[in-house]
């Protein structure tokens, strides 16, 4: 039997929430009841007491509900946030444990962000990752939470704030193929970091600049400048501004790459990187006194540095003019290859 079926056997008030009529808050009117909405909106008036208060009929109306609906969201109740006093001994402090070792991960990762290093990248021509258009590169989700009493908040996670910083790449990129030229992707060079944590900038930065990596190892120096910039406009790194300047050495902008060194030496007065590359860069302009100027102090906090010794080699020095000099090729005569890295 339906609801107006059997209201219709009624007739008197209503309630005030829903307008059901009043005689519908009856045992044998919720017993013969098979419209489950109408059930719940009964339920609810009868949780409210503003009909009065029955915890006998509002039981009843609950058993009816369940055995009808037994998924019903009206069953559900509210809980209070779970405390010590509902766990065993054991298990609160299998819980204590576990708050303790997040804290003292995210302290650690706050003091690495706080003095950062700046890391080699190590070059692998075998199996590397290609730049984009696979499904194999695995971005992990880092999610940090943090207890403060019986609160639990998420502080922060990465795979949610990268994928805002891509949604323009995707829907630039959507209908491309492939093996699209690399010129032809719009890629926005800045990023917009507004409200972002510093946590969250340095994560994104390095994402960016491994992308940039990833460009110029299979020689698309254009698209690692761009992802080098979008890394240096969420976080500048000295890694970011020495990659920048290698990839820019590459497409022959002496000037950028000379402004990306002045910019890593005044961050880092002694990073050798930056000392050889801008020496690098003194040679095109024939600045022969500046290049060595540089190679000399590059030999004074790396007295092993093999490029810098070839570099001041009676056989490879501005003076002769050896065609080798600072390139990717082993000289025949020294015998040293002019290997760039990248960080």
């Amino acid at each position: 039997m339906s609801a107006q079926e059997v209201s219709s056997l009624w007739n008197q008030g209503t309630t005030k929430t829903y307008q059901i009529p009043i005689d519908h808050l009856d045992y044998k009117f919720i017993e013969k009841c098979t419209d489950v909405k109408h059930l719940e909106k009964i339920l609810r008036i009868l949780r409210s007491g503003e009909e009065g208060c029955y915890p006998d009929l509002t039981l009843f109306c609950e058993k009816c509900i369940e055995r009808l609906a037994p998924e019903s969201k009206a069953l559900r109740k509210d809980k209070p946030a779970a405390t010590a006093s509902d766990f065993s001994a054991e298990e609160w402090e299998k819980i204590n444990g576990e708050i303790k070792r997040l804290v003292t991960e995210m302290n650690e990762d706050d003091s690495k962000l706080q003095f950062p290093k700046t890391e080699a990248f190590e070059e692998k021509q075998d199996n590397f990752p290609p730049v984009r258009g696979s499904d194999s590169c695995l971005y992990v989700s880092l999610v940090f939470l943090f207890f403060i009493k019986d609160t639990l908040i998420l502080m922060f996670d990465v795979e949610k704030e990268c994928s805002k910083v891509d949604e323009g790449y995707e829907e630039n990129n959507s209908n491309a193929s492939i093996g699209i030229n690399s010129d032809l992707l719009q890629v926005e060079k800045r990023i917009d970091t507004t409200g972002m944590t510093k946590k969250e900038k340095f994560f994104i930065a390095n994402r960016e600049k491994e992308k940039g990596n990833e460009a110029f190892v299979i020689g698309d120096y254009k698209e690692a400048v761009t992802y080098y910039i979008r890394s240096i406009s969420a976080f500048p790194t000295v890694s970011a501004y020495n990659n920048k300047a290698q990839a820019e050495i590459k497409l022959q902008n002496w000037h950028n790459a000379f402004q990306d060194c002045k910019i890593v030496l005044e961050m880092e007065p002694d990073n050798v990187k930056a000392l050889m590359r801008r020496a690098t860069v003194h040679k095109h302009f024939q600045n022969y006194k500046e290049a060595i100027k540089d190679l000399t102090s590059t030999l004074h906090i790396e007295p092993d540095n093999e490029v810098a010794k070839v570099s001041f080699n009676s056989r490879c020095t501005p003076k002769t003019s050896c065609i080798y000099w600072y390139k990717e090729d082993a000289c025949p005569k020294c015998r040293y290859s002019m290997k760039t890295d990248i960080d």
